[in-house]
């Protein structure tokens, strides 16, 4: 039986069909037709009928109309056309009813829903498609050559009980195909895999509810674009983003693989993909304005934060916030004031890092390529402890190496002004208030163990507590104390002066009425001291400062402890030998009389020029301070008067409960005396002057 393929045309004008092609068609045209409303169907205004001796000759014709989707694909094939009032099945149709003997007058088609070839049903689309599904591409179905057919090198029996298609296969003749499964799939391989798909009943339908379905998707994820997507953060809208990709492809899979469903889901799967892609775009670029914002406040809050952190003194944290602003003109002035303040503070290799970090971004600021390189020679070259208390002299902390004057604390150091014992005192000036201070630092020895330094620090900053609670015109004044890098320091009022260490000699001694006069302010320093509940312990002409106004103020309360506090425990020995109390060798627990006593021993010295107390041996001394009796002061100067001598013997008494028991009665003693005296000096003057 022989089946001829031929085409339709489409064209916008209607062309009119003779009475011979509509009765020729009638025989193949499908007659029962049922149609629903809203289906749609191929239409024609033209034919292209086979030539016709072909016609006359054919059992049946088909047309081979495709159609094509958007991306130029084919997948579907048009099962009927209708011209002039007549349905034309496609020839695919008309060789499967053939094959399952199926009369033409017996298929029966529901456009837009199936066609029935007897009890087989074939899904149709809404526009009254077959859906395609391929057996598989080029090669999956035996061909032969045409030529090898008619010259007999094929046996017939080849093709006994078979749908045989003639089909031009060679390049050139007909364009090949692009479908799903071949690129350059033969139009008569097309034909086979649809024929396949109609006999095996493979078929792929698109359901009611597709279009439906694709609507409440559509509409379901531009909700969710709109109003979740942009609530939630990156993260979860990603994991969410995927999650739905999934479920859109692998739901659309799973139906066609296992369901034979066409379920479209390009555009939601588009819709999702673009609106996803929109809603990081816009929340990207409101996140890139408020950044900017931030930024800018951020930077601006480091920058405040750092010039806060700068005048406290806390350097690290500035440079740490300055790091965080912009390098503009303005920080870069603020980072190098900050690395001359860590240059005044004798941090050189902090003060380098600063100026190396102007560099990197201007190399040409100021002089900072200069002052780094020098620097970084200066912190070779001197080395100072990690210890506060560590070694060393001191006679490195003006010794810089650079223009800049270094600080303790907040306070200046502009030159030094003299050594002592413990450390340095240097001139300084207190910035804020102008105000020009002494500093006196302290270094203790390398040899001493953490422990003991740990102690010796804090009996430093004790002397601070301590004497920063006394406010007395003969108490020297502290105003500030505190420890940086390698240095314990204290600043105090700067006194004019020298202290009364050289009027110890004999050579050298002051007025008897002038050592009253001292003697009796100092007792009242040490009185106002007392009831505080301070003790000196290290009462001596050195720490006795005269000033150039003629007033005494008392200095060093280095060894002093807080009585109230009950911090002064037995077994301690502090203070200058020749001028300890007895109790203070014996490690006894002392009080405001061991000050007295070692008032008297000076007050001895200055009157004498002799110390009361002298041995070759500490042992010797101690037993001499502890056992044996004073010398009588009149015997060394005899214009001693006798009442100081009085004063003397009951300031040096062994005996602590028969010793003066408050520095105030020594003092208002001294001043009887004194008084005296002026009236004396006052009663030759007017006699003098009666003469």
């Amino acid at each position: 039986m022989l089946f001829f393929r031929f085409f339709f045309k489409e064209s916008a004008i209607a062309a009119e069909g003779t009475s011979e092609t509509e009765e020729a068609l009638n025989i193949y045209a499908i007659q029962n037709i049922q149609s629903t409303e809203g289906m749609a169907w191929a239409q024609a205004n033209e034919i292209v009928l086979p030539i016709p001796a072909f016609l006359n000759d054919s059992n049946g014709i088909g047309h081979i109309n495709l159609a094509y989707d958007i991306d130029g694909t084919c997948r579907r094939e048009r099962s009927l056309y209708e011209y002039n009032g007549l349905f034309i099945p496609s020839y695919t149709i008309i060789l499967a009813a053939n094959y399952l003997n199926i009369p033409i007058e017996k298929i029966q088609a529901d456009l837009g829903s199936t066609i029935s070839l007897g009890s087989l049903e074939i899904p149709m689309t809404w526009s009254t498609e077959l859906l395609i599904s391929f057996k598989g591409p080029r090669g999956t179905f035996k061909s032969y050559s045409f030529f090898d057919v008619i010259n007999e090198k094929v046996p017939s029996r080849v093709f006994k009980n078979k749908i045989v298609l003639v089909s031009p296969s060679a390049a050139g003749i007909m364009n090949p195909l692009s479908t799903p499964i071949d690129a350059t799939l033969p139009i008569g391989e097309f034909t086979a895999n649809t024929i396949w798909a109609i006999l095996n009943k493979q078929f792929i339908q698109q359901p009611s509810w597709d279009f439906t379905a694709e609507l409440l998707l559509i509409l379901l994820l531009g909700l969710m674009i709109t109003f979740i997507f942009p609530r939630l953060k990156a993260m979860i809208a990603s994991i969410l983003f995927i999650l739905l990709i999934i479920v859109l492809i692998g739901g659309s899979t799973y139906f066609f693989v296992s369901k034979g469903l066409w379920v479209r889901v390009t555009y939601p799967l588009l819709e999702l993909i673009l609106g996803y892609i929109g809603v990081i775009s816009i929340k990207y670029f409101v996140t890139e304005v408020r950044k900017e914002k931030v930024e800018g406040e951020s930077a601006e809050t480091n920058r405040m934060l750092g010039l806060s952190f700068q005048s406290q003194g806390m350097l690290d944290m500035a440079f740490d916030k300055f790091r965080r602003v912009p390098v503009d003109k303005e920080i870069k002035d603020i980072l190098y004031t900050l690395a001359k303040d860590y240059e005044r503070k004798r941090q050189f290799n902090k003060a380098a890092a600063v100026y190396e970090y102007i560099e990197e971004h201007d190399s040409k600021y100021k002089d900072v390529v200069e002052r780094k390189s020098k620097l970084m020679q200066v912190s070779e070259t001197l080395v100072f402890g990690d210890n506060l208390f560590g070694g060393g002299k001191g006679e490195d902390l003006m010794a810089t190496g650079t223009d800049t004057r270094p600080t303790l604390g907040r306070y200046e150091v502009i030159k030094q002004l003299g050594k002592g014992a413990m450390g340095i005192v240097y001139l300084g000036k207190d910035p804020r208030i102008n105000r020009t201070t002494a500093i006196k630092t302290f270094r203790f020895g390398d040899e001493l163990e953490p422990e003991d330094a740990e102690k010796l620090k804090k009996q430093f900053f004790r002397e601070a507590e301590s004497a920063g609670t006394l406010a007395h015109p003969n108490i020297v004044t502290i105003y500030d104390a505190g420890d940086e890098q390698d240095l314990a320091f204290i600043a105090m009022e700067l006194l004019e002066g020298d202290d009364l260490e050289k009027h110890t000699k004999k050579d050298n001694l002051l007025p008897m009425r002038k050592v009253i006069g001292y003697m009796a302010d100092v007792a009242d320093g040490l009185d106002y001291a007392h009831q505080k509940g301070i003790v000196h312990r290290d009462i001596k002409p050195a720490n006795i400062m005269l000033l150039n106004s003629g007033v005494v103020k008392i200095t060093d309360f280095g060894i002093a402890r807080i009585t109230a506090t009950s911090q002064t425990q037995t077994g301690v020995v502090k203070g200058t030998p020749f001028y300890m109390s007895p109790e203070q060798f014996s490690g006894e627990k002392v009080d405001g009389r061991s000050d007295i006593f070692s008032l008297g021993v000076m007050f001895f010295q200055l009157l004498t020029g002799e110390l009361p107390f002298r041995a070759d041996s500490p042992a010797a001394l101690m037993n001499q301070i502890m056992n044996v009796p004073h010398p009588d002061p009149k015997k060394i100067n005899p214009k001693i008067v006798k009442p100081l001598v009085t004063i003397i013997d009951q300031a040096l008494e062994k005996d602590r409960e028969n010793r003066y028991q408050h520095a105030s009665k020594m003092r208002d003693h001294l001043k009887g005396v004194g008084a005296k005296i002026d009236a004396m000096i006052a009663k030759k003057k007017a006699e003098n002057a009666e003469k």
